[in-house]
C-alpha cells in the first residue's frame, strides 16, 4: 500500500460531541516516521550546550536547555532542569547515565537518570535501543561515581553526545556523519594525553626537586664563601687598625711633650682604676659629689674635676710620688 502525505484532510462529518471527522486523518506515528526518515536522532550540534549535563553541587546534576530528536518524535526544554544522583556506594566505583528517552505508552519524551551497579570494573546501564518498541533512549552523559563520594565534580562528567554510537547530532540522513568512530579516536587520545601528561609531570617535578637542590646547594656554597671572606676581611681589618694604631703610637712618642701625652694617660688609667663606673658616669654628668673621706677624689676640688672633665686642668710639678697635685 502507497502512503503519503501530508495534505489537507477534508471534514466528513461531526462526532456525538461536536467534533469534526477528517477523511485522511493519520497518526502521529506516521508522522515520526516520516521524520525520522530524513532526520537523525540526536540532539541539536548549536548551541553547544544544548542539553549539556553539568555538575550542580554536591551530588546535583544541571541539564542545559535543548532540542533532540527520538524516532522522529521531539523534546524541547527551554528551561534548566535539576537532578539529583543516588548516594555513592560505599564501597567500589558506578557509572550512572543521563538519558533522552522516547516512552510511546505514555506518549513522551523524557530526561531520565540510569544509576550503574557498584563494581571493581564498572559498566554504565544498558541503552533500550530496539528496532521497534515502546522505548527507544539516547545518552547524553555518563557520570562516574566513586566510593563514598560526596560531591561530582565535571571531571566525574563524560559528555556523550558526540558519540552517534549512543546519541550523536541532529543532521539530515541524506548525508549521515557517523561521529562514533571519531568519538572513539578522541576519547582515546584524550585517555593517552592525560596519562602522558601524567608521566611527564612527574618526570617534571623529579626534575624541578633535581634542579632546587641543585640551587640550594649552590646558594649555600656561595653564602659561605661570602661569610669566609667577611671573616677574612673582618681579620685583615683588625690587624691593619693595630698597626696604624701602633704608627700612631710610635710618631706621638717621637713628639716634643709626646712621653708627656703618653704619661697623662697613664694617669687617667690609674684615676679610672682607683673609682667605680657609676662614680665616672657622675662626674661626666655633673652630678658628682664629694664624699667625707680621703679618696683620691676627695682631695681634689670640684674645679679640678671641671677641669679634668673639660680638658682644660693644667698639670702643676709633680708631688707625692707621681700623683697629680691640684689647686685651686
Amino acid at each position: 500500500m502507497l502512503r503519503y502525505g501530508f495534505f489537507d484532510s477534508e471534514i466528513i462529518g461531526y462526532d456525538e460531541e461536536g467534533m469534526p471527522q477528517f477523511d485522511r486523518a493519520e497518526s502521529s506515528e506516521f508522522l515520526a516516521m516520516f521524520i525520522s526518515q530524513i532526520i537523525s536522532d540526536g540532539v541539536l550540534a548549536a548551541p553547544s550546550t544544548c542539553f549539556q549535563v553539568l555538575a550542580g553541587g554536591g551530588m546535583k546534576l544541571k541539564l542545559q536547555p535543548g532540542f533532540g530528536i527520538v524516532k522522529g518524535h521531539f523534546a524541547y526544554s527551554d528551561e534548566e532542569i535539576e537532578m539529583v544522583l543516588d548516594p555513592a556506594p560505599k564501597s567500589y566505583r558506578r557509572i550512572d547515565r543521563i538519558i533522552l528517552r522516547l516512552n510511546n505508552p505514555e506518549r513522551k519524551c523524557e530526561i531520565v537518570k540510569l544509576t550503574g551497579t557498584p563494581d571493581s570494573v564498572p559498566q554504565p546501564p544498558e541503552l533500550i535501543r530496539p528496532a521497534a518498541g515502546d522505548y527507544y533512549e539516547l545518552c547524553l552523559a555518563t557520570i562516574s561515581v566513586n566510593s563514598n563520594q560526596t560531591e561530582v565534580s565535571q571531571a566525574n562528567i563524560t559528555d556523550t553526545r558526540a558519540d552517534s554510537s549512543v546519541c550523536g547530532f541532529v543532521t539530515q540522513l541524506i548525508d549521515r556523519i557517523d561521529t562514533s568512530v571519531f568519538y572513539a579516536q578522541f576519547l582515546q587520545f584524550y585517555e593517552e594525553f592525560v596519562e602522558a601528561a601524567g608521566e611527564a609531570h612527574s618526570e617534571w617535578v623529579a626534575s624541578m626537586q633535581t634542579y632546587l637542590n641543585g640551587l640550594q646547594a649552590s646558594g649555600n656554597g656561595q653564602l659561605q664563601g661570602i661569610v669566609d671572606m667577611l671573616e677574612e676581611f673582618e681579620a685583615a681589618s683588625e690587624t691593619d687598625f693595630l698597626e696604624w694604631f701602633e704608627r700612631i703610637k710610635a710618631f706621638v712618642e717621637s713628639l716634643e711633650n709626646g712621653e708627656l701625652l703618653l704619661r697623662i694617660k697613664s694617669y687617667f688609667d690609674e684615676l679610672t682604676s682607683l673609682v667605680t663606673d657609676d662614680e665616672i658616669d657622675a662626674m661626666l654628668a655633673g652630678t658628682y659629689e664629694k664624699e667625707e673621706t680621703v679618696g683620691l677624689f676627695e682631695i681634689t676640688s670640684e674645679a679640678d674635676i671641671d677641669a679634668i672633665v673639660a680638658g682644660t686642668y693644667e698639670l702643676e710639678p709633680e708631688d707625692n710620688d707621681g700623683i697629680l697635685e691640684g689647686g685651686e
